[in-house]
């Protein structure tokens, strides 16, 4: 399942960039790819996905409103760890506990990441994603992002819910990458 798959004339706009954005629900549920061009060299791209100070700005945008980045860190190098705690109204809080198993920067980052929803730690096999950044074009980047899931989803729900607030926080992260 595909959502948003449009090809933009000009890349050079937050527009054309944003339209950019495609993610695509393997038809089991098991994995996603996500691919978005960014208005920014590689190591800038690379530097948003990593930095907390960045991943503050740009990562909670997808979420509701009055939703709160609560804990942010951040070690990217090999085996280091990341963690974030993202506190939505009405709902309470969910978490993404993460090790990176790959770096090659500024073009690839590879993670086993665990998500959990309340305040449990995590448990289970983690999904394993790989993100690269492919210089394109002057100062544009194309982010492909893998990731294989433990559990499947549900195609709609994924969509509705997953993949609204990924595309919502990585226009966010243009914006803030193409200043």
């Amino acid at each position: 399942m595909t959502d948003r798959a449009t090809t933009p004339s000009d890349l050079t706009t937050l527009d054309g960039r944003k339209n950019s954005a495609a993610i695509t629900l393997s038809e089991d549920g098991s994995s996603y790819t996500c691919v978005r061009v960014f208005g920014s060299a590689p190591e800038r791209v690379f530097k948003a996905f990593t930095d907390p100070d960045d991943l503050r700005i740009w990562f909670p945008s997808g979420a509701p409103p009055g939703s709160e980045l609560t804990v942010c860190e951040s070690e990217p190098t090999q085996g280091g760890r990341y963690h974030y705690v993202l506190v939505i109204p009405d709902y309470g809080p969910i978490a993404w506990h993460g090790v990176y198993t790959g770096i090659d920067r500024p073009s690839r980052l590879e993670a086993d990441e665990w998500f959990v929803m309340g305040d449990g730690n995590p448990e289970g096999p983690p999904s394993d994603q790989t993100l690269t950044f492919e210089p394109t074009g002057e100062s544009l980047t194309l982010m492909t992002m893998q990731v294989n899931m433990p559990q499947p989803e549900d195609p709609e729900e994924f969509m509705e819910q997953s993949a609204a607030g990924l595309y919502a926080s990585l226009t966010v992260m243009d914006e803030l990458v193409s200043a």
